[in-house]
């Protein structure tokens, strides 16, 4: 109950304040989802020579860095028509870059309609239809009755804001132990605001909960694994291996965490092989039949002075010619403060952070909650080692993937990290350090129930004060009564 309270009042909140494209590239999300909503899986990629009339090939698009080509897709104009206004008042170079509710007016008005125009969506073309599963949904029926644009985004934020409050929810109830962690980690404040906009970030926060809590709750059960929860399971897996990438990986701790229940044998192999099967060959086909899409998102967008060359095949070969020049790169940027950004990891809000030193805060008290726990042992100890394999190998592919698409080619530091990528497999954390204290550590159950109640309830206080503040300048009170009265 405290989990959906929190989760629930965060996606009504969150979903309502935050104004429409600060979300991190939540036009970009919009577009794609609205995308997905038309049926069209994989984007579109046009080649400007050829289609010089289209708005997005043109502008100050020359150069030898950066590509002739666009992706995207065909998408509603008065949806883009309603973003490029939004982002032209909310970025005026005559005044901070804050927003009042009244931008919104003007706007109200306008419909979907039935014209459609090719949008540009580079930085999220790639990823699949199931991260946009409840925003597609809304836009399916928004464009059917032909819902006003900006009726049509909130109702997807909310919808979205609210099947990741169904979700968590569902796993803090299905876990049958260390459920006051994982109330904790799932309402950890990057969730409360990556969650309730429309982004990638809100599948993967509550299919990795989820998927997680089953599984603990499977093989805390002790019996053997039954061939619908391996059916079940496999489902899951399916969905976590079209998630963004690489959270495929996530699939090696929950085989180890199932590993208990597996059997014995050839019928252990085969339940493994059942559950993580359908996962990793539906990553490995979408990574596959999407790369041809790939644009770079940098050398497209970004002022001339930002672009730099980025080529995917170039700076694999770089890699694999230079692979003793990789402990360096990673020194650079960690100590450029570019590796490891804390405060991201537990307090994204749109592009920025809360002060480090909350997140440094929550994760020692987080860690502390769970080596005390006395919900009875933890997981083994080779358990908990294929869960540190898994993240400490999810966290070298995510850092991987970004130099490769985001980093020019032989850069000596890594750009474009964010900490919130990692906040998705924080869930990871409750059974990696669960009763890890053992017999020097206990923390009363009462007392962890408590500290959770307060650190949620206060984190989410201060999240909903940073936003306001943030972007309307405003105490949170006056942000949400002046936002509803402008919409409502």
């Amino acid at each position: 109950m405290w989990t959906a309270g929190i989760a629930v009042l965060s996606a009504l909140y969150m979903g309502l304040v935050v104004p429409i494209g600060f979300g991190p590239d939540e036009a970009e999300h919009i577009l794609r989802a609205y995308q997905v909503s038309l049926g069209h899986m994989l984007p579109q990629v046009v080649n400007c020579t050829m289609h010089h009339h289209l708005f997005s090939c043109r502008g100050n698009l020359n150069g030898r860095l950066v590509p002739k080509r666009r992706a995207g897709g065909e998408v509603s104009l008065g949806l883009l028509n309603v973003l490029d206004h939004l982002y032209s008042v909310s970025h005026s170079k005559s005044r901070p870059l804050h927003f009042k509710a009244t931008d919104y007016a003007p706007v109200l008005s306008a419909t979907l309609g039935s014209k459609l125009a090719f949008g540009h969506f580079e930085n999220t073309a790639l990823y699949s239809p199931v991260n946009y599963i409840p925003a597609a949904i809304i836009f399916w029926v928004a464009r059917h009755v032909n819902e006003p644009v900006i009726g049509a985004i909130f109702a997807a934020r909310l919808f979205t804001g609210f099947v990741w409050a169904s979700v968590v929810t569902a796993a803090v109830a299905i876990t049958p132990r260390w459920k006051w962690l994982f109330s904790l980690v799932v309402l950890v404040p990057t969730a409360l605001s990556q969650a309730t906009v429309v982004s990638a970030d809100s599948a993967a926060l509550g299919v990795i909960a989820l998927t997680t809590a089953y599984a603990l709750y499977l093989a805390d059960r002790g019996a053997a694994l039954r061939k619908r929860e391996v059916a079940l399971l496999s489902l899951l897996g399916l969905l976590v291996g079209l998630l963004k990438f690489p959270l495929v990986l996530v699939l090696v701790a929950i085989i180890a965490l199932l590993s208990g229940v597996l059997g014995t044998g050839a019928g252990r192999r085969w339940r493994a092989t059942a559950i993580a099967l359908p996962g990793v060959v539906a990553a490995v086909w979408w990574d596959v039949a999407s790369n041809a899409s790939f644009v770079p998102y940098r050398d497209v967008v970004y002022q001339p002075k930002n672009r730099v060359f980025i080529s995917q095949p170039a700076q694999e070969h770089y890699l694999l010619s230079h692979l003793l020049n990789i402990p360096a790169l990673f020194w650079n940027t960690a100590i450029a403060g570019n590796l490891f950004k804390l405060n991201e990891v537990a307090g994204t809000v749109g592009e920025w952070g809360l002060p480090e030193w909350f997140a440094i805060a929550w994760l020692v008290l987080f860690v502390l909650l769970a080596c005390g726990s006395d919900e009875g042992p933890g997981v083994g100890r080779t358990v908990r080692g294929w869960i540190s394999w898994t993240l400490v190998t999810y966290f070298l592919a995510t850092v991987i993937a970004i130099y490769i698409t985001w980093t020019a080619v032989g850069a000596s530091q890594i750009s474009g990290m964010h900490g919130r990528y990692f906040t998705l497999v924080l869930v990871l954390a409750v059974p990696l350090f669960a009763g890890l204290g053992g017999r020097r550590l206990r923390i009363d159950s009462r007392i962890t129930a408590y500290s959770v109640m307060v650190i949620s309830a206060l984190s989410a206080a201060w999240m909903f004060s940073y936003t306001a503040q943030r972007y309307y300048a405003k105490p949170p009170w006056w942000v949400f009564a002046h936002v509803t009265s402008v919409l409502f």
